[in-house]
């Protein structure tokens, strides 16, 4: 199985949030992607994590049980990877209106925290897998995975050589959480220890989402490592090409350039879905 995401790993830390533009977008095959790119690279102990699973009910398989078969199917073997969910709810909705629903509470971005850094001891690479897109909220407190990508920057170690600040603005709970954990309030860059890749699709109004996307994440210091195109199609039209050119290409945010790491082939692994 070729791997659309191999090489790109000198960019990324042992921590990588794969959040999205919108639903759908192919977060999942993404991070499947990222995971075998991972052990390729020469990391031996891999974790996926999902905070929040919704539209599944009992034991039914979701994203990260999908994903490992996909990451096993590409040669790593089963010892080499953890799959793990902090919560799941059986509404194909965002997360407060589905626990709403299955009348439970929501974990808050602490336990999240605190689940992921768990994960971190024992492990080489952990990869986090949002639900839905950028700002969709992970608990009651209405915080969201840009609030979950600057706490766990905000306990990177000290002393790296460059950091990337702490923008002020709306995640400063996300900055709290670290501080209350005893770590600094930055990340670091080249290459961090928690980066975010956001997966865009490749289709009609891509261009306006990613853009609206790698905003609201800048202004809220969260490090981007780059763009990925999920689901990209067997057969792209002039409308797909001409969107990856110009992603490849984006100007730089608050004089960073966030790359375009790859593209993802719809339904990479197996037949799509």
């Amino acid at each position: 199985m070729t791997n659309p995401l191999s090489g790109i790993f000198p960019s990324l830390g042992r921590t990588v949030l794969v959040t999205g533009t919108d639903t759908d977008v192919g977060k999942s095959y993404a991070t499947a992607a990222l995971a075998v790119a991972g052990w390729y690279a020469g990391r031996r102990r891999i974790a996926v994590y999902k905070p929040q699973q919704t539209g599944m009910r009992g034991d039914d398989p979701g994203d990260v049980q999908d994903g490992a078969r996909l990451v096993r199917a590409a040669g790593v073997p089963s010892g080499a990877l953890t799959i793990a969910e902090g919560q799941r709810l059986s509404e194909p909705m965002a997360p407060p209106p589905a626990a709403a629903i299955d009348r439970v509470e929501l974990l808050p971005i602490t336990a999240h925290v605190a689940k992921i850094v768990d994960l971190q001891k024992s492990h080489d690479l952990v990869l986090v897998e949002g639900s839905g897109g950028v700002l969709v909220e992970l608990d009651g407190d209405r915080h969201t995975i840009a609030d979950l990508a600057v706490a766990l920057q905000g306990m990177a170690p000290r002393g790296a050589a460059h950091q990337w600040p702490v923008n002020q603005g709306p995640a400063s709970v996300g900055r709290a959480d670290a501080r209350q954990a005893g770590g600094s309030i930055l990340g670091t860059v080249g290459p961090a220890p928690v980066s975010t890749v956001l997966v865009a699709r490749p289709d009609l109004g891509t261009l306006n989402h990613t853009l609206l996307s790698l905003e609201a994440l800048q202004r809220r210091g969260v490090n981007v490592a780059g763009v990925v195109l999920g689901s990209w199609p067997a057969e792209p039209d002039r409308l797909h090409t001409s969107n990856r050119q110009y992603l490849a290409d984006l100007p730089p945010l608050d004089g960073h350039r966030i790359p375009l790491l790859g593209a993802v082939p719809q339904g990479w692994g197996h037949g799509s879905r």
